[in-house]
């Protein structure tokens, strides 16, 4: 059986909570996931000074067409600036719109929707974000759960719903019962 492998785009600023409560409690699922810096640099400075060494580079992992044969899907986690970064980075545009394309999965949370939004993913569907980050008229605007999965979408409102959001990731790439395990042991539902 082939390994279930995505990949996470970030750059400096990002939400240090959103990105590694993600890659943490995917890898508990047995997840790959692969960081992937846009910055050229492996060591990544986020929101809060907390610096992490990425797993990879995105100029070095292959075109965007490659890696959607390769990944299941893609997450971007919130922060600023990162989340400006990632929508104004042509390279990442590319990687979301084609694996929208690729029906993979495109994950973002916090105010990382906004290159979803950039990138035309999010009209006439059901999402959300951090508050006033992504334009409310261009999707169906959700502000009162804490996670919303349109199709291959997913989307969160920030640090507060990270361990939602991972479940709810969990659970779209295929494990909802490693999500519930995972869910009761890390005691998310006392």
């Amino acid at each position: 059986m082939k390994m279930t492998k995505v990949l996470m785009l970030i750059s400096n600023g990002f939400e240090e909570v959103e990105a590694l409560c993600t890659v943490d409690l995917l890898r508990r699922a047995d997840i790959q996931v692969d960081v992937c810096s846009v910055t050229g640099e492996k060591i990544l400075k986020g929101a809060h000074k907390i610096n992490v060494e990425a797993d990879c580079l995105i100029e070095n992992i292959g075109r965007a067409d490659e890696c959607a044969e390769m990944y299941d899907g893609v997450i971007l986690p919130g922060g600023m600036p990162n989340s400006t970064n990632l929508r104004d980075d042509e390279r990442v545009i590319s990687f979301v719109q084609t694996f929208a394309s690729a029906e993979k999965i495109m994950a973002a949370i916090c105010a990382a929707p906004m290159a979803l939004e950039k990138a035309g993913l999010l009209k006439g569907i059901e999402a959300t974000s951090y508050p006033d980050c992504i334009d409310e008229t261009s999707c169906i605007y959700r502000d009162d759960v804490k996670s919303v999965v349109s199709g291959k979408v997913i989307t969160s409102r920030g640090v507060g719903t990270a361990i939602d959001f991972a479940l709810t990731l969990i659970t779209e790439l295929g494990y909802a019962d490693k999500a519930k395990q995972i869910a009761k042991a890390i005691l998310y539902n006392c």
